[in-house]
């Protein structure tokens, strides 16, 4: 013969775990979004020759001053910089690998 007992599963309330988890989110998308430059940077350094960038590059590490008046962050010059020669230096080797 079989006895069912009765059991009460224990209940949690769920609120405060997803408020706690959507203050996480918010606090890190905000810590994302103040390093991702602006559209306004982007367009500036954009718009920059290679020479130009490096020049700027170049004066804020010789001099510790910018040459240029619109605000364009250090680490947005430092990625179009790296990005341009890295597509460079991929440019070239496919390049080299066409032969003669």
């Amino acid at each position: 013969m079989r006895v069912e007992e009765n059991v009460m599963a224990d209940v949690y309330d769920l609120e405060a775990f997803r408020k706690k988890r959507e203050l996480e989110n918010l606090e890190s998308q905000e810590a994302v979004e103040e390093n991702n430059p602006t559209l306004e940077e982007m367009a500036a350094v954009m718009v920059m020759s290679s020479d130009e960038l490096f020049v700027e590059l170049l004066a804020r590490i010789e001099y510790g001053e910018s040459l240029r008046t619109d605000a364009v962050t250090t680490s947005t010059l430092i990625t179009e910089l790296t990005n341009r020669a890295l597509h460079m230096e991929l440019l070239c080797e496919m390049a080299s690998n066409l032969g003669d």
